[in-house]
């Protein structure tokens, strides 16, 4: 069980992280994400949710916010003029929901106030591709003077958003983009 946590780990930092060379594509290098300026330094505010909604376009999934843990604190605190934006409810405990979409969190994402801690994504618009099977393999040899075995688990898979570029909406000014990958920057 804990080999399938940390390759479920290497597969989520693929996917959000990954260069594409040597490893897949993740969403926050893939040309077709846009980045959101945030609306305050190193915040997480209502005006940025605002923002990246203006910009999402998605492709058949439902939207999904996905945040490093130190983001909570900022939206556990966001308001829109006077309302509250986030609703606790101690006895049932947190909803994981902002504007109506589900929030995963991620340790794969930098922390708060650095470019790439807030995503707002449909998961639908990318592609893994993994090949059946997970190989395991061990050795004794490596370490048999320290009485060390070495287990090696290996899989293969790629990945990429499958949407090449930013989509242009078709209004009369032809210069407004949108995408099903967007994510905050910090300016």
């Amino acid at each position: 069980g804990l080999f399938a946590v940390a390759i479920a780990a290497k597969n989520e930092r693929n996917i959000l992280r990954g260069t594409g060379v040597g490893e897949p594509l993740g969403i926050l290098n893939a040309p077709a994400a846009i980045g959101i300026s945030d609306a305050t330094t190193d915040k997480f505010a209502w005006a940025d949710v605002a923002a990246m909604y203006a910009r999402f376009k998605g492709v058949g999934g439902q939207p999904t916010w996905i945040i490093h843990p130190s983001v909570w604190p900022q939206i556990m605190v966001m308001a829109n003029g006077t309302d509250n934006v986030w609703q606790a409810n101690v006895q049932a405990g947190p909803t994981n929901v902002l504007n109506g979409y589900p929030i995963i969190v991620s340790e794969h994402l930098p922390q708060l106030g650095n470019t790439g801690s807030v995503v707002l994504a449909d998961l639908t618009g990318y592609l893994m591709f993994e090949r059946p099977g997970l190989s395991i393999a061990y050795s004794a040899e490596a370490g048999f003077s320290r009485d060390v075995g070495t287990w090696r688990f290996k899989t293969r898979n790629d990945g990429k958003p499958w949407l090449l570029n930013t989509i242009k909406l078709a209004d009369p000014q032809g210069s407004y983009s949108v995408s099903p990958f967007l994510y905050l920057v910090r300016d």
